[in-house]
């Protein structure tokens, strides 16, 4: 793996700026904290569990032993804001997937031919991405790593009456249960899927912002298998069968660092997935067909079965709170909102919040503006990801979730973009680039029009 490098972030000769902390040490904190350095005097990242010097599948992240992959605008986010991360994270065996000529979708029926129709997926263990980013952010001049677990946030009043509350710092505990305060003016809240967010704001007297939810209802079971020789000898290629309606079960099986296959197995609205190795195989073999069948028959597994549940997804509107947020708090990834993990949403979204939050503070010399400027384009791709998430879900009879006018919309837009693509293969592009979050959703709406 080549050595860690610095981004090219323009040098300084005194420190400048406020004071930031980011609480999470997971993708989206990285990718914030890279945002934040050339803009602040001090960086100190919270994670509340001690970051390995390898990559490793950690405690905290349930998820990362499954199927990971970078849509093209998370790709294209990342190395931009880390410049030379994707030549490091090929380097290190990450694999450059062309969209369906190489990154392969069944389409209920068959395997799709191969097409390639533009964007570009990077395939490769959660491990690998998070550790070559990590060590490329640890290494930036004004951060300090802080192992701790952060327990409220520090306000003060306002300067004028008609202002919000100002962000002074954070209330951590370290191992040893000892509280203290770090000061900070700027807070980036990446605490995650699980984090504290929402019980942070209640301490503080905060009101929450809106919320809503869906229940898509997923589980997933995943191992690592060794890819054949003769596989290696031909281009990559990942192979997607995710669940589609009114089906209940997928699989999704992509090429991996060290010559290895991640094959996870998905089940929806209760569909039961094998607990054993010989079942998984099973099951994998009856639902990549014979097409796949020399791939996964007899490749060894070189890991246990690891399961993981996501029941709910949730939505939080930090840019329609009824109340203004404290002046200095950035909420980013899945603190803003939770997606259904089949679409490969999440890290994508958090690297497009990151650079949302590099262009306000470049931008924007206010306070105020800036987390302004930040709400409002940080948003934007996690309610573009949202609606398509609950457009394609909506297929679902046993799906729950609130009226939404928009989903339904778009919803009829990709069935008749999918449908309209059969004729005019031109349109895969189009329609990609959407789903790779790098055109809004309302891109559909004037192709879908013309005629066929």
């Amino acid at each position: 793996m080549a050595a860690p490098q610095r981004p090219a972030h323009p040098a300084r000769a005194t420190p400048v700026g406020p004071r930031a902390v980011v609480i999470g040490g997971g993708i989206a904190g990285l990718a914030a904290a890279s945002a934040l350095a050339p803009h602040v005097a001090s960086l100190t990242l919270i994670e509340q569990e001690p970051l390995p010097s390898a990559p490793t599948i950690r405690r905290h992240i349930p998820q990362a032993p499954h199927v990971h992959a970078l849509l093209d605008s998370g790709r294209q986010a990342l190395e931009a804001l880390v410049p030379g991360l994707g030549a490091a994270l090929r380097d290190a065996g990450s694999l450059p997937l062309r969209v369906r000529s190489q990154w392969r979708s069944h389409d209920g029926h068959a395997w799709c031919a191969p097409e390639d129709t533009g964007p570009i997926v990077l395939s490769q263990s959660r491990a690998l991405l998070e550790h070559t980013l990590r060590a490329r952010v640890l290494a930036l001049a004004p951060l300090t790593l802080c192992t701790a677990r952060v327990r409220g946030l520090r306000l003060a009043p306002p300067e004028r009456a008609a202002e919000p509350p100002r962000l002074i710092g954070v209330e951590i505990e370290d191992a040893s249960r000892r509280r203290q305060s770090l000061a900070a003016e700027i807070v980036v809240d990446a605490s995650g899927r699980a984090g504290d967010s929402l019980k942070w704001f209640e301490a503080a007297g905060l009101r929450p912002p809106p919320e809503t939810t869906r229940h898509p209802d997923i589980r997933y079971t995943s191992a690592f298998f060794a890819r054949h020789p003769g596989d290696l000898a031909h281009p990559p290629s990942a192979w997607l069968r995710p669940a589609q309606a009114p089906a209940t079960q997928g699989l999704v099986m992509a090429p991996i660092e060290d010559d290895r296959w991640v094959i996870t197995l998905i089940g929806r609205f209760g569909a039961a997935l094998p607990r054993d190795a010989a079942g998984f195989r099973q099951r994998a073999l009856e639902i990549a067909g014979a097409d796949l069948q020399a791939r996964i028959a007899d490749a060894p597994m070189l890991s246990p079965l690891r399961g993981f549940a996501i029941k709910s997804v949730r939505f939080r509107r930090f840019d329609r709170a009824d109340a203004p947020l404290p002046r200095g708090y950035f909420p980013i990834g899945d603190t803003i909102a939770t997606f259904n993990p089949l679409y490969g949403q999440g890290m994508s979204v958090a690297a497009l919040q990151a650079q949302a939050l590099s262009r306000a503070l470049c931008e924007h010399v206010c306070p105020g503006a800036q987390q302004a400027a930040y709400l409002a384009a940080a948003h934007r791709p996690a309610d573009w990801a949202w609606r398509i998430g609950g457009a394609v879900d909506r297929a679902y009879a046993q799906m729950r979730q609130q009226e939404d006018a928009e989903c339904d919309h778009l919803a009829a837009r990709l069935r008749l973009a999918f449908s309209a693509s059969v004729l005019r293969p031109e349109l895969c592009g189009q329609i990609d680039r959407v789903l790779h979050l790098l055109e809004p959703p309302e891109m559909l709406d004037a192709f879908c029009t013309e005629p066929v």
